[in-house]
């Protein structure tokens, strides 16, 4: 298991925890896991509140890794000459 999916996991085991939601239940977990995140704001301060921390911090570093996933493949494609600049859109 990757490290994302790890944090993606343990994400969504709060979220259930918190939420009431049935673990098995994985639609309903993909979709708060992925709404919660689409709702994080990474410049919002951790919160005082030991679980509410957690989950901040949980959300800080699973979006962390998205974005680095995000930019290794952008450097995969680029080295296969799959990128271009916005210049050469036109």
């Amino acid at each position: 298991m990757s490290e994302i999916d790890e944090k993606r996991a343990a994400l969504a085991g709060l979220l259930a925890r918190r939420e009431g939601i049935d673990p098995q239940d994985r639609a309903t977990l993909d979709r708060r896991v992925e709404a919660a995140l689409d709702g994080f704001d990474p410049d919002a301060p951790e919160p005082s509140d030991p679980a509410d921390a957690e989950r901040h911090r949980l959300l800080r570093d699973l979006r962390g890794l998205r974005e680095l996933r995000a930019d290794r493949n952008n450097v995969r494609l680029a080295e296969k000459g799959e990128v271009f600049a916005p210049e050469d859109d036109a």
